[in-house]
This record gives structure tokens, sequence and C-alpha cells, in this order.
């Protein structure tokens, strides 16, 4: 949400006016207070008591000729015109305002001397590397590792926790729970014909002679092992005794065009999750052959996925958890059309000429369709300029044809950071006790 012209920040405007009276130590008072409190600044706005009034502020270096705060606050689809920091004249100070909803955890980092000519939020970190940051004055951390047209890059942002956000108390280590086992294992698909990298998630008390587990199945694995922590938080959410024991599978999904070819509803994808690896878990990890008793689980694209498969095997899977999944998605979506080129030719054109102009189009296939036995957690965040309204449109899909759901729009953006805090809560609401 965009900066309100009538909201500035008290210590940014006490400091032009200490700075206008010629008080020659207030840069040096500014910067020492800054020092003490943290930054961003986040201070009450008058009347409005839903939302802060957050405010980054960057010191210059002598060389500094613009400062950029790469968030999704303003508009994830544009990093630039709404988040270059004004200066204050004849000093140090860069500082951007936002209007922000309390309960907001979301990440930023800074970049000075920024090219301004990427927009896109991942095109701006890509080229404009050598210029990020994180706020030295704000010690929360959240690292982050990328690989988008072939380049590998690492940003260590920062992190702005509103007051009221949830407390991420699952997935803090805790001495009394003993990790549960996580081995690697290259798994042959014959559907697919090729090796897929997977990881094995059991409890720390399994065994083979037990009751059968629930089965959790997570795309993006690597992604949801390092930055969701999803395994320590079913560590803690067992111990706690909020969900039953369970086996999960993190299936890697390369990044890319690769991670396309298999999440944007790819029904050979499909048939490799329900046909080839549900059915070997099983006979592997004693895990429960009720449909009941299996959850698929993503993000972005693999929450469409998710969902897709769902739909596409309803006898395996009953489960559904979906964080800002990629609803909008359509076979004649430019950047898919763009993308097939990369797929290799085993790749399976299986739509319609006429379903590449059905935008939205795994929304209007459940519409189409009977009503399956399904149950879905779904949210999106607040700041999520592009997914927002797809995902509204499938809840209230889910709604009109009666699926048992919860939905959620949460105060943040598209990002693991958001998806790590919410987890917890999909998976106690679709299988814990």
């Amino acid at each position: 949400m965009g900066k309100k012209k009538n909201l500035t920040s008290f210590m940014i405007s006490e400091l032009k006016k200490e700075i206008a009276e010629g008080n020659k130590s207030a840069l040096m008072n500014f910067w020492l207070k800054i020092e003490k409190l943290g930054t961003p600044l986040i201070e009450p706005i008058q009347e409005d008591k839903r939302h802060k009034l957050v405010t980054f502020v960057i010191q210059a270096d002598s060389d500094t000729n613009n400062a950029v705060v790469i968030c999704s606050l303003a508009n994830q689809d544009d990093v630039v015109s709404n988040n270059i920091c004004e200066r204050i004249e004849k000093t140090d100070v860069f500082y951007k305002s936002f209007l922000v909803l309390n309960g907001t955890r979301t990440i930023y980092t800074v970049s000075k001397n920024n090219s301004l000519k990427f927009s896109r939020f991942y095109d701006n970190l890509m080229h404009n590397g050598d210029t990020l940051a994180p706020d030295p004055y704000n010690p929360k951390r959240f690292t982050q590792r990328y690989r988008r047209e072939g380049k590998k890059f690492v940003v260590e942002y920062s992190v702005l926790e509103m007051p009221s956000a949830i407390p991420l108390k699952w997935i803090k280590q805790k001495k009394n729970v003993i990790p549960g086992n996580l081995i690697r294992v290259d798994f042959y698909s014959n559907i697919l014909n090729t090796k897929r990298q997977i990881w094995i998630y059991t409890p720390n008390n399994f065994d083979l002679n037990n009751k059968p587990s629930h089965l959790v199945i997570i795309f993006d694995g690597k992604a949801f092992i390092e930055f969701t922590q999803a395994p320590l938080i079913l560590d803690n959410l067992q111990a706690e005794n909020k969900i039953p024991p369970v086996v999960a599978i993190f299936i890697q999904n390369y990044s890319g065009f690769s991670r396309g070819k298999d999440l944007l509803c790819y029904p050979q994808f499909a048939d490799f999750i329900g046909k080839e690896l549900v059915p070997w878990t099983q006979e592997n990890y004693n895990v429960s052959p009720n449909p009941a008793h299996v959850i698929l689980v993503g993000s972005s694209s693999g929450g469409l996925t998710a969902s897709f498969i769902g739909f596409k095997h309803p006898e395996t899977f009953r489960n559904i958890l979906s964080q800002s999944g990629y609803y909008l998605w359509y076979p004649g979506y430019p950047w898919f059309q763009h993308s097939l080129k990369y797929y290799g030719d085993d790749y399976v054109r299986w739509w319609s000429k006429k379903e590449e102009k059905e935008e939205e189009w795994l929304t209007k296939q459940y519409l189409k369709s009977e009503k399956l036995d399904l149950k879905f957690y779904l949210n999106v965040g607040n700041l999520e300029t592009r997914a927002i309204e797809p995902i509204r449109n499938f809840q209230k899909m889910l709604q009109k044809k009666g699926y048992t759901h919860f939905y959620e729009e949460y105060p943040g953006g598209h990002e693991y950071i958001a998806w790590r805090t919410y987890l917890p809560d999909g998976l106690i609401y679709l299988i814990g006790f």
C-alpha cells in the first residue's frame, strides 16, 4: 500500500525542522537516535489503529546517488516507481515511508545506486546484486538463494516485523523435541523418464510396525526445507500433539523453466505423484492409504499444482494446502507459451486451442466438474499484486461448489517468510487434532 502524501515521519519532520533552524548537531543526534532505536521507524497514525507509518532510513555514502527500498509494500510488480527514497538536502539521510497494516511480516533489502531500469522484483534483484545490502540498523535477517535465467545469487534480506505479527513459535528449536530424520533419495520416474531428487522426513520415533502415518507431499522441497523450515515445524507440531505422526516427501522442483514444466498443471507430473511416488511411499514407509490422511502442500505455482493434482487424483488425495497459489495461470499465458521451447521434446502439449483462451483455467475446470471430496486450506498476502484476485476467485468457486475450506488474507507478501508463518495453521486445519 502506498504512502499517503499527508503522512510524514515525526522523526524526519523534526530533523528537517532542526536543520532549517540551523542546529548543527541535529544530524549527528539523529543518527545516534537511529542507532539506539533501530530501523525502520514504526510510528502511530492518528485515528488509524489498523496501520502504522513505517519509515526506512538509509545513510548515504560519499558516492550514493540514489537509494531504493526493494520490497512489496507499494507494488510487488514495480519495486522502483514507489520505492525510491527521498534525500534530505545537504545531508546523508535518505528515507521512504509506507502505510503498513499491523501484523505484517515481510522482507526488504536496500539498494544504493540502483540502476532504476528493472521494475520487477526479481529482475531488479538479479541486475542490481552488487548494490544490495541488509539494513544495518535492523538485526532481523532472512537469507534466500535464487537461481534465475541460469544465474545463481544470494540476498540477505532484513525483516520488517510489525506490532501484533503472529509469533513464530513453531520454528523454534526446542530442547525437549528430538528432530526427525531427513534423507535424500534420487527417485527414478518411469512416467517422467528421469530421476527426481526427493527428501524423506520421518519423525524421531518412526517405526514401520506402528500405526500407518499420515503423508505430506511438499513441492519446491529444497526451498521448504531451507527457507520455510518445514521439518522443524513438523517436529514441533507432532511433539505437542497438534497433528498425528507424519511422513513427509519434499520434492525438488528445479528453478526457472524446469519448475514451470512440473508445476503448471502438467498431467504427467500429476501422474508421477499419484501413480508412482505415493504407492512407493506406502510400500516403503507404512503410510496410510486413506486419501483423508494425505496432504499436498505448495506455494505459488506449487499451490496451483497441489490443487491440480487433487483435481486429477481425488481417489488418492483429500487435503490441499495452497499458499499464494498461482491461479491466474492458463495454457495461453504469454510467459508459459514462451517457456514451452525450453521444456524439451518429451513435453506433451495436452490442452486445446480453446483452452489457451481460458484465463484462470483451473478455477474454470473445478466450476465445470462435479464437486470432489477435497478439503482446502487457502491463503494469500494482502501485498500480492497479481495473485490476490485470482485466488479470491478460486475461493469464491470453492464456496459456490460447497467445498470445505479455510481462506485467509494475511498481512504480508508473496514470500517464504510468510508461508513459513502460516504453514503450521494449514497443517493443523487439514489434519490436526
